[in-house]
């Protein structure tokens, strides 16, 4: 290259490097451009693959939404089906039901009417049992009363006691002071009176009352008032515990076995209660 040439060119080495230095930019700038489009394609394809996920999980749900939609519409008309089954048959069972109990309540129309007449009846029957076991039982007394006076004598010898008989439903009353007494059954001797109560079924009701009665006994049979006054109590059977209840009140306990025999119950003379 000549001098002149050198000349010539280095004006122009000014523009080159600009030129260069702007091409350089442009580069860069388009590189910058194309990276930032290569990111903004790699973004888009990005949110395309998640739109066409999101729609494919929006499909997928739908279809299974689908699917559990047809089997409840598919259970609901089995359990509708049932019920209307079932309706029927509750229909049909209450139809049934309000014919029993149209027949139920003629029956107990009929058995109230039963039940009335039969009350009836048994009041009727009641009554005339009362009536009969009043006079059974005032028939038994007298026989009892009869069957012990003849053989009171004979069960106080074999305790020991040496006494006689004075008859039987021996009756006193003082109208003045309202007072009455019936004994049974009297035994005494020169020393004793005993005073004996027949029960055909004795109860400590029974045991009060005499008790009671045995207060009177020295006022209305003022003849034994210079003995020694003792009660006695004789029945064919004592309620629970009311032998012992009369034990307890000091009184003789007589009894009749098996055989219909009368004897005394073992007492402790001193125990016994004076009236």
């Amino acid at each position: 290259m000549t001098d002149e040439t050198i000349t010539l060119v280095e004006p122009e080495l000014p523009q080159l490097r600009q030129m260069v230095l702007e091409n350089t930019e442009r580069i860069s700038r388009n590189e910058q451009i194309i990276e930032q489009m290569r990111k903004k394609e790699i973004e888009e394809e990005r949110k395309r693959r998640e739109r066409e996920e999101f729609w494919e999980n929006i499909e997928r749900e739908r279809a299974l939404a689908q699917q559990k939609h047809d089997r409840d519409i598919s259970e609901m008309r089995k359990i509708l089906k049932e019920a209307d089954q079932l309706i029927k048959e509750t229909a049909e069972q209450m139809k049934e039901t309000d014919r029993r109990m149209k027949e139920t309540d003629r029956q107990l129309q009929e058995t109230d009417r039963l039940i009335k007449e039969t009350k009836k009846q048994v009041e009727e029957t009641s009554k005339t049992v009362k009536e009969m076991s009043i006079q059974f039982m005032g028939r038994t007394g007298h026989i009892v009363e009869g069957l012990l006076s003849s053989s009171a004598e004979k069960v106080f010898q074999e305790a020991g006691l040496d006494l006689h008989n004075h008859g039987k439903n021996l009756r006193r009353k003082l109208k003045a002071e309202n007072k009455q007494m019936e004994v049974d059954v009297l035994l005494s001797n020169d020393e004793v009176a005993v005073p004996i109560e027949v029960k055909t079924n004795c109860t400590k009701e029974d045991i009060r009352k005499f008790l009671h009665q045995m207060k009177l006994f020295r006022d209305l049979f003022p003849e034994y008032s210079d003995k020694e006054v003792i009660g006695a109590i004789a029945a064919i059977n004592y309620e629970d515990g009311v032998d012992q209840f009369a034990h307890e009140e000091g009184l003789l306990v007589i009894r009749v076995n098996s055989d219909d025999i009368f004897f005394l119950d073992p007492f402790d003379r001193e125990a016994l209660r004076r009236f």
